[in-house]
């Protein structure tokens, strides 16, 4: 909806969640300098106009209010035709069946397993880099290990890789047009009907032949539905981790105290992931407005859009105290990197593993390490976060 097409929206501060410029060199500090000099929600013209929540207070209250903001469209502006995604695009009461069927497949019981791939993949992409010196980290690593995992957990031939690796990299890339995305999604989509015709042909032991036979309300999902669940997991599965640990990355490029306690003391390691996920979180989630609603004293019309930045949350003087500064010291790590509500990521304990075993494996073998040039990473805006490259370098 525009401002032509209804009442006028105010506060208006424009600000273009995809392309700001400031959000290019750096989309942590531009959300930041919003929270501190924009209204708790305002209105931008920017993408067919659209609100913003600016405090975690603000952000809270939509991700846990699906009844009021929609999860069924996930982009601003609304893409009628991207695919639909189960459980994400999925609102109360349709969500919760779906919810429960996956959830035993992503507990920590049921990961915990996998914990040894996990580790053999970490090794085997810094045995590729350690004795360079340098490299692109988001090219050699931290574009790579997430991809592999995932994989190998729901059973796709490892030989397409690299193809992948592109699809996902060109679905979420911040200048895709609508068409581009959606051919990309349409390939993605062919990979997965593949795969999925040829297990409930022939299952295997892997999570989706688990799937394929899992039933939702009392019968067996649908080669529909089954589409719509892998096209999640797909996407999800391959760029989340990727960024976590990116921005991870960037961060402790610049913090020698904190590289050097996870030297030190690598029963660290898990509280500096949880901070460090609590202070570079990176999805920007769009939610639908149903009706007509306040918030933050701003009058939201039905048909409107909404933004929800998830790093608010974990940047929220209310809830975490000196929120700016990276500290492994808190009593609790209060954040929304994974999100919250309904529909917080499924996946989570798996993202978690990944990145303690993924720092173990990389203070042990490498230790400290510096960005070669600070400030050339280039930030990706949009819905997902991201850097784009991560220069790093140490004494090898």
């Amino acid at each position: 909806m525009t401002e032509s097409q209804g009442p006028a929206r105010s506060p208006v501060y424009e600000f273009d969640y995809i392309a700001d410029p400031a959000l290019i060199v750096d989309c942590h500090a531009r959300y930041w300098e919003l929270k501190d000099t924009a209204p708790p929600v305002f209105w931008t013209s920017a993408h067919g106009g659209h609100w913003v929540c600016n405090t975690g207070a603000a952000v809270q209250h939509v991700v846990r209010h699906p009844d009021i903001f929609s999860s069924r469209y996930l982009s601003i502006p609304p893409n009628p035709d991207q695919p639909r995604m189960i459980p994400e695009m999925l609102d109360p009461p349709e969500h919760r069946p779906y919810r429960q069927m996956l959830r035993p497949f992503f507990e920590s019981k049921a990961i915990e397993p996998l914990e040894p791939r996990v580790s053999a993949w970490t090794d085997q992409l810094l045995d590729d880099v350690i004795g360079k010196g340098e490299c692109d980290f988001v090219e050699a690593i931290g574009s790579r290990l997430p991809v592999a995992v995932f994989m190998e957990l729901f059973g796709f031939p490892m030989e397409k890789f690299e193809e992948f690796r592109r699809l996902v990299t060109g679905f979420f890339h911040s200048q895709a047009s609508n068409e581009n995305r959606n051919n990309l999604a349409q390939a993605i989509v062919g990979h997965l009907a593949e795969l999925i015709q040829q297990r409930m042909a022939e299952p295997r032991d892997d999570m989706i032949s688990r799937i394929v036979v899992s039933e939702v309300d009392g019968r067996r999902v649908t080669f529909e539905e089954l589409m719509s669940i892998g096209f999640l997991m797909f996407l999800a599965g391959l760029d989340t981790v990727t960024n976590a640990m990116s921005f991870g990355m960037r961060h402790l490029a610049h913090d020698t105290a904190l590289r050097q306690r996870a030297i030190d003391d690598p029963t660290v390691i898990p509280d500096m992931v949880e901070e460090l996920l609590r202070r570079y979180a990176f999805v920007a989630t769009p939610r639908y407005v149903t009706q007509d609603t306040e918030l933050a004293g701003a009058q939201l019309h039905a048909g409107d859009c909404i933004l929800a930045p998830l790093p608010l949350v974990g940047w929220d003087e209310g809830l975490t105290e000196d929120p700016k500064t990276v500290s492994v010291e808190r009593q609790f790590y209060r954040h929304a990197a994974f999100g919250s509500g309904i529909h917080t990521c499924l996946g989570l304990h798996l993202a978690r593993m990944e990145l303690i075993v993924f720092y173990r494996a990389w203070f042990s073998r490498v230790g400290h390490f510096r960005q070669v040039t600070k400030g050339d990473e280039t930030c990706r805006g949009g819905s997902v976060m991201a850097l784009e490259h991560l220069h790093l370098a140490w004494d090898a």
